[in-house]
């Protein structure tokens, strides 16, 4: 508790970190943060014509809008995971001249590609409810607890890859390797009743799994989550945020020596 009262002292820093990486991003560009709805509206394309209309294997209704209520949350945690395994690494300028709680770093990656998941879900759901007549049902409402109970698990990944990365500079490599097996190994681009069993029973223990079905069940489908579904969030949640903090508290002293 006391770790989370400091971080919140320095909540400040951490919003101009965000506001920093917003600005160097759309500097000079014509566009600004419209080329943050690139990516995802390429890859919405991509698997839209790849999976219904060439393979023919999405038999989804809305396939795209499906698509939609999993990838966006998946190029969320993919981003944040990405630039916070490096985020130490990165600052170890900063690191060796003033103190700070090196968490916050980490933290402000996990933000930054938050505030771009906002922007393409203000312009990709609209659309997709009035161009394609998606009706969003009362369990939208749900789609906010769901939301932080996701970037809480996303931070507590993050903390661990950029505390052990700066020491084991190979994590990041693996990183990217795991995270495309982790991306099919996910119901995203399918339905996770579509999957073999084997395969359905890692998504019983998958905490990306918990969180895609919580979002198609609360936006796509329409309903609450199962019981099994909230638990598991809930769950792995708090262990994340838990050892997230634990491991960056193990290598915090180190770090200064070896960025």
């Amino acid at each position: 508790m006391d770790k989370l009262r400091e971080l919140l002292s320095y909540r400040d820093l951490i919003k101009n970190l965000v506001f920093k990486d917003l600005k160097l991003k759309y500097r000079n560009s014509v566009l600004g943060f419209l080329w943050s709805l690139l990516n995802p509206l390429m890859l919405l394309a991509m698997y839209t014509l790849a999976f219904k209309y060439i393979m023919r294997a999405a038999s989804v209704p809305n396939y795209t809008y499906f698509l939609m209520v999993g990838l966006l949350p998946w190029t969320f945690f993919a981003g944040s995971v990405l630039s916070s395994t490096v985020s130490i690494i990165h600052s170890g300028g900063l690191i060796k001249k003033v103190y700070f709680p090196r968490e916050i770093l980490p933290i402000s990656k996990v933000l930054f590609c938050l505030a771009q998941w906002f922007l393409a879900m203000l312009v990709f759901l609209p659309a997709l409810v009035v161009v394609g007549h998606v009706p969003l049902r009362w369990s939208a409402l749900l789609f906010l607890p769901i939301l932080v109970l996701h970037v809480v698990f996303t931070i507590g990944v993050s903390l661990v890859l950029a505390a052990v990365t700066p020491t084991f500079r190979d994590v990041a490599h693996f990183v990217e390797l795991a995270l495309q097996m982790v991306f099919w190994a996910t119901p995203i681009v399918y339905q996770a009743s579509q999957a073999p069993p084997l395969v359905q029973v890692i998504f019983k223990i998958s905490p990306l799994a918990a969180f895609t079905t919580a979002y198609q069940d609360v936006l796509f489908v329409g309903v609450l989550p199962g019981r099994a579904v909230l638990v598991s969030t809930a769950s792995w949640a708090v262990i994340a945020l838990l050892v997230g903090l634990a491991v960056f508290r193990r290598y915090d002293d180190g770090l200064a020596e070896v960025v």
